[in-house]
């Protein structure tokens, strides 16, 4: 039987100290067991063995009557020899009415085990059967029988071998037992312990701990299952308020569509991108023309109306990968990539602008008229950075105020301002 030991830097198991707790304990158990019927049963062979020793004692007292009242003394050795030597005696001794020996036998001293039995014969039987040989109700002799320790060695060694055997065999089972028995304790709870640490260190909130066979671990259990629902909960519920938040924090409430802090960053990581594969963006600045006066003359209601419009006609213009953006106020911007052909980016303005000859429904029924002054700059042709296309496009479109609103114009183009006039 063995017991696992931990290393210096390594702590035991659960499994490891409720399998050395059971192996301890039933070590005790059956060592105390072993003990109590080693000591019930030498008791018993003792008491044994002196009534053995009485009852062998009248027996040769009967045998040697006749020899002993005829004062025959090798009639007396022969049926004291007789009488004895299948007997467990060690010392035998006939004596005559006066306290003379008559007769003396004495078992022959076995090899290895002499010592032994005679130890033990003076620690368990010290004093001898004593017993009268009567002949017509008068004493005529006595006979004392000393006990031997042959039984006792014998049930020394039987005690032995069976308590090893049943030792290891109890272990064996023991050992099995314990490590199952553990093995059902510690299971559960290193479960319990593994989906506890993907929750602490991974946030795996939607793992669950297997039910156990054990009432108490089951309950546990489920209160911990329990606790990783709510957590769980609590994670999507964050995780929900922080998209809104990134979400609020990236777009424009009143359009949908994405505000300064988004385009800027979506055009930090275009243009690297467009820089690092060698490809090409278009950048659109796009102001509503005269939007103050509408503002002003038919409030800031109408005024959003007209904002919400410009952005769905603007965002049915272009392609899904592109981006549309509300700057502030009636400021747009549009971002193309990528961007094969130069000419697509005119196209699109092109559209854009005759988009806007639609009037616009307002909440009252009344139609209203707008366009749109757009300026665009191309990457990396006009600009190499974000800042330098943002400024090469704000100059663009306010060429386009410039030069009568509702066109787009190119900036800095290498030969002169391209301009395009709305299509009616």
């Amino acid at each position: 039987m063995s017991t696992a030991k931990a290393s210096p830097d390594r702590l035991p198991t659960l499994a490891d100290v409720l399998h050395v707790t059971n192996m301890r304990l039933a070590l005790i158990a059956v060592l105390l067991v072993g003990a109590s019927l080693f000591v019930l049963g030498l008791i018993a062979l003792r008491f044994y063995m002196l009534d053995n020793l009485a009852l062998s004692a009248r027996s040769v007292a009967y045998a040697v009557e006749a020899p002993v009242v005829f004062g025959d003394r090798d009639a007396a050795f022969e049926a004291l020899e007789q009488m004895t030597q299948s007997r467990p005696v060690s010392v035998a001794y006939v004596t005559d009415r006066d306290g003379s020996e008559v007769a003396r036998w004495q078992a022959p001293v076995p090899r290895g085990w002499g010592f032994l039995e005679s130890l033990l014969a003076r620690a368990f039987l010290p004093d001898p059967a004593v017993e009268a040989i009567r002949h017509n109700g008068r004493d005529v002799g006595m006979v004392k029988l000393f006990g031997s320790g042959r039984d006792l060695a014998m049930f020394l060694l039987i005690a032995g071998v069976c308590g090893a055997l049943s030792l290891l065999l109890c272990g064996s089972v023991a050992v099995r037992l314990s490590r199952r028995a553990s093995r059902d304790i510690a299971a559960p709870l290193q479960n319990l312990a593994t989906v506890a640490a993907g929750a602490r260190r991974e946030r795996r909130f939607e793992r669950r701990v297997a039910p156990a066979a054990i009432a108490e671990l089951r309950d546990l259990g489920d209160d911990f299952n329990a606790l990783l629902a709510e957590l769980e909960r609590w994670q999507e519920q964050m995780r929900s308020h922080h998209e809104v938040l990134a979400y609020r924090a990236s777009h424009d409430p009143l359009t949908g569509l994405a505000n300064r802090a988004g385009f800027e960053d979506r055009l930090g990581k275009v243009l690297a991108a467009a820089n690092r594969d060698g490809g090409h963006a278009a950048l659109f600045f796009i102001d509503a023309d005269r939007f103050k006066s509408i503002n002003d003359e038919l409030g800031h209601e109408v005024g959003d109306v007209v904002l919400c419009a410009i952005a769905r006609r603007l965002r049915a213009r272009v392609r899904e990968s592109d981006l549309v953006a509300r700057l502030g106020g009636d400021e747009f911007a549009v971002l193309l990539s990528p961007l094969s052909d130069l000419s697509q980016a005119a196209r699109i303005a092109g559209g854009m602008l005759e988009s806007m000859v639609e009037p616009i429904e307002l909440p009252s029924g009344r139609m209203l008229n707008v366009s749109l002054s757009i300026g665009i700059a191309f990457y990396p042709d006009r600009a190499v950075d974000a800042a330098g296309l943002l400024k090469k496009a704000d100059e663009a479109m306010y060429e386009s105020k410039r030069a009568g609103r509702g066109v787009y114009s190119v900036a800095p183009p290498p030969r002169g301002t391209i301009r395009g006039k709305e299509s009616s």
